[in-house]
């Protein structure tokens, strides 16, 4: 059994798919599991016993070349079993002209119902379960039933070989003494970024909490402002706020982490060296929570955007910290702005909650 599974959008996403193919690899375990992925997402599925190859689909190519090269891969490769789960409708496309005759996964966008003949539909927006839970009951077409005892056995991961790790972390050492910052190897990763419709913490709130862990703990981490290009206008406002007189005390304290310049594989390598990871829903979340790299998460209230779907795979309280505004949000896909009663909600979550949740897991303190 030859299978593709189209997973061609971004990195979390990518991640919380990573269980329906180790379910795969249970019910069949002599199939072979291809992934079709973003550029971007590659490096999350290097070495990963669950995904024998990779196809990456670039949506900076022509349409035309895109159908053509999936479809000749699909046949020279003899895929009979293809499941589009999330990213573009090309490759669904191209699967149907290929001939494959299975042709499963979310029936969801008005192309899906005829692209695929073993769709299942899904409400997702009602937020029964975690997606990755979603994305394992499109299986059920092939006779795959799935209980929620076995969502441990099913747990994403990202591998790496210790010479690995180790030199992206000796590379990173060498770019914090660079700029005249004292290396410390126990790092604190703030990630304030996150481009897209989901709410924000706002960027001097990220400041601050780092000012008050340094004064609890003083001299003791290197703060990692990590971004990319994508969401640079949320670590400015932070590199903003830190400018300001009453943060001196972090100018030697702070390295600036563009981790788009030597790539994911690098970025996650030296995240999973971390101690603490603080950010929004996004998918650097996601990596620090599969990496092993405890974390301090914000989310939305917004039902599709809650943490019942969307939050961290992993989610003992020894570990992980999920905080939401305190408010009864009524929205369901999107914020209602100045009209909702509760309007700038994520401003409802206080620095001193963030920190003392970051502080409980530095400490190792039961929630």
């Amino acid at each position: 059994m030859k299978i593709v599974i189209n997973r061609s959008d971004a990195i979390g996403d990518t991640l919380l798919t990573l269980p329906m193919a180790k379910k795969l690899k249970k019910h069949f375990p002599s199939c072979h599991i291809t992934f079709i992925v973003s550029p971007k997402t590659a490096p999350v599925l290097m070495g990963n016993p669950s995904v024998d190859d990779y196809w990456v689909y670039d949506k900076q190519v022509s349409a035309i070349k895109n159908i053509v090269n999936l479809r000749e891969k699909f046949s020279k490769e003899k895929i009979d079993t293809y499941f589009h789960v999330g990213g573009g409708h090309l490759p669904s496309l191209a699967a149907l002209m290929a001939g494959i005759r299975y042709r499963g996964g979310l029936l969801n966008k008005w192309q899906t119902f005829f692209l695929l003949n073993k769709g299942v539909r899904q409400r997702r927006s009602l937020v029964e379960m975690h997606e990755s839970e979603y994305n394992i009951n499109l299986l059920q077409p092939l006779g795959i039933d799935y209980h929620y005892s076995e969502r441990e056995s099913c747990a994403p991961e990202i591998l790496f070989e210790k010479e690995e790790k180790q030199k992206a972390l000796n590379d990173f050492q060498k770019d914090v003494a660079e700029k005249k910052i004292l290396f410390k190897n126990e790092m604190i990763f703030i990630h304030p970024g996150m481009t897209g419709h989901t709410l924000n913490w706002s960027s001097k709130n990220y400041a601050r909490l780092i000012l008050k862990l340094e004064k609890k703990f003083p001299d003791r981490f290197l703060f990692v402002l990590s971004f990319t290009q994508s969401d640079k206008r949320y670590i400015d406002g932070v590199r903003k706020e830190l400018g300001q007189k009453s943060f001196t005390c972090l100018e030697d304290k702070v390295f600036h982490f563009d981790g788009g310049l030597k790539g994911l594989r690098n970025y996650m390598a030296v995240l999973s060296n971390a101690d603490l990871f603080v950010g929004p829903s996004t998918g650097t979340t996601h990596l620090a929570n599969v990496l092993g790299v405890k974390i301090v998460t914000i989310y939305s209230p917004i039902k599709v955007q809650t943490s019942l779907r969307w939050g961290p795979f992993f989610r003992d309280t020894e570990t992980v910290r999920v905080i939401v505004p305190d408010v009864v949000c009524g929205e369901k896909f999107q914020c209602a702005g100045s009209s909702c009663l509760y309007y700038e909600c994520m401003e409802k979550v206080e620095v001193d909650e963030v920190f003392e949740s970051a502080k409980q897991l530095l400490n190792n303190e039961k929630a």
